[in-house]
């Protein structure tokens, strides 16, 4: 297969970023550029959270790499405030908006990516024009909020959504010195996880001072020019800042537009190899659609790391090689204040909407032995299929000191490789008193699921389990 001469990318973040980088190397002579509206590109989008909380104070930390690196490291030529209005399928070019000299050119492409990414979803509320209302999903309106921060220091935030980045807000405003509420219109935090592994959330949310509104809706926010209360359907609540968080949408308009086919949730439909159904044109990243290893099934689940493999995988395919990415099982893991959540695969419920038969098993201990201090606790929910024992999913919730992360990883491996339960109960997982006990949680959890779901003799000896 013949390389592109030329191949041009729409969007220059997680997905357009690390697509550009590898095909250089897959395309040593083609001419690569990137296109975005923004006035970034290459940084560490789930690092925001952090920078406006002041864990990360100097923001230029999380630019993976600048324009000029590009273009001097690279021979990548990158194009930022520049906005892309149209893509012509049939003849191969974009039309590209100028935002700082207002004038639009057309360019030619062999192969185009796009790498658009998504957008937060803003609900149409009352008072969302005043000063003092926030969403973040962009570099530019992080710095835009930490400037309202530091020039305004409000005093109140109600946080609209409890999800991942509610959860890791909660923290960044607290340790800024504000009052957090948190509204969410679920009657629990995290919605991704199960009820009462998510009381757990909860519970710690209240003892660090967070005051909760679960099962509320926001009606609109009141104010004159700037932010003074919101409207729920429990009442007003006062407020200094607003940030809302209530999730976010594949921003695929341009490639529908052009005749790209969408999937779930409105993302662009891809192949394994990325390809899109227009001759030459691919997309990658959280624009785009993926597969879930467990079921078969398309998804769309945006992640950050999942953005950088498909972004690999398109620019494999773009220099003609043998490409393909084989889906994700949708894990992810975050913190607030002295707390660590995770989940990766099927809940019980969502395996029952796959059509699957399954049962879970659940469990909670300290993370260290009990004659060694510190480590933890955590509570475990893992769910099997009832026929074959096969692994599809696990939640945990614990301490974050208790290596949360290291425990969710072998789970989620054990789910990518099929692996039974029968399977954990005999991996040689690393051990010593600092870290873990002599039989760790995945063990555990694979000899519970063995007794209570596969009718086997419980082999667990973690001290304090019952069989």
């Amino acid at each position: 297969m013949e390389q592109p001469r030329r191949i041009v990318v729409i969007g220059g973040v997680a997905g357009g970023a690390t697509f550009a980088s590898k095909a250089r190397r897959c395309c040593p002579d083609a001419e690569i550029e990137i296109y975005d509206q923004d006035e970034f590109i290459s940084y560490a989008g789930c690092g925001l959270p952090y920078f406006v909380g002041g864990f990360a104070p100097n923001w230029r930390k999380l630019l993976a790499r600048l324009p000029a690196q590009f273009e001097s490291k690279q021979n990548i030529h990158v194009f930022l405030r520049h906005r892309v209005n149209s893509i012509d399928a049939e003849n191969k070019s974009i039309r590209v908006a100028d935002l700082e000299g207002v004038s639009e050119s057309s360019i030619a492409y062999d192969k185009l990516v796009i790498a658009t990414g998504a957008f937060p979803f803003v609900p149409s509320l009352p008072g969302r024009d005043l000063q003092g209302f926030f969403v973040m999903r962009s570099m530019t309106q992080a710095l835009e909020l930490k400037s309202f921060i530091d020039l305004e220091a409000p005093n109140r935030v109600v946080i609209v959504g409890a999800g991942s980045i509610g959860m890791e807000m909660c923290e960044a405003f607290d340790r800024l010195g504000m009052e957090v509420h948190l509204v969410e219109l679920m009657d629990q935090v995290m919605p991704g996880l199960d009820a009462d592994m998510a009381s757990g959330i909860s519970g710690h949310l209240e003892e660090k001072g967070v005051v909760l509104h679960l099962a509320t809706k926001v009606e609109g926010i009141e104010g004159k020019e700037r932010v003074q209360r919101v409207v729920t359907s429990q009442g007003e609540l006062e407020a200094d800042l607003v940030f809302v968080c209530v999730g976010i949408r594949p921003n695929s308009g341009l490639a529908e537009k052009a005749g790209v086919t969408l999937g779930e949730k409105g993302a662009i439909r891809v192949d394994d190899a990325m390809r899109t159904n227009v001759p030459d044109i691919l997309a990658c990243g959280d624009c785009a659609v993926t597969r879930n290893i467990i079921t078969g099934g398309e998804v769309w689940i945006p992640l950050g790391d999942t953005a950088r493999k498909q972004g690999r995988v398109a620019a494999e395919t773009v220099s003609g090689g043998p490409a393909s990415f084989p889906g994700v099982t949708g894990t992810f893991i975050l913190k607030t204040f002295d707390l660590a959540a995770g989940k990766t695969g099927l809940s019980l419920k969502e395996a029952a909407d796959a059509g699957l038969e399954a049962d879970s098993i659940e469990f909670e201990d300290s993370a260290l032995p009990r004659y060694y201090r510190g480590g933890g606790k955590m509570k475990v929910r893992m769910s099997v299929e009832k026929q074959t024992g096969r692994v599809l999913g696990a939640q945990i919730v614990g301490d974050y000191t208790a290596s949360v992360d290291k425990r969710l990883d072998v789970f989620a491996t054990t789910i990518k490789a099929g692996m039974t339960a029968s399977d954990l109960t005999s991996l040689d997982l690393s051990y010593a008193p600092p870290f873990s006990e002599a039989v760790d949680f995945p063990i555990v959890a694979g000899n519970l699921a063995e007794a209570r779901i596969m009718g086997k003799e419980c082999t667990c000896s973690l001290e304090g389990l019952e069989d």
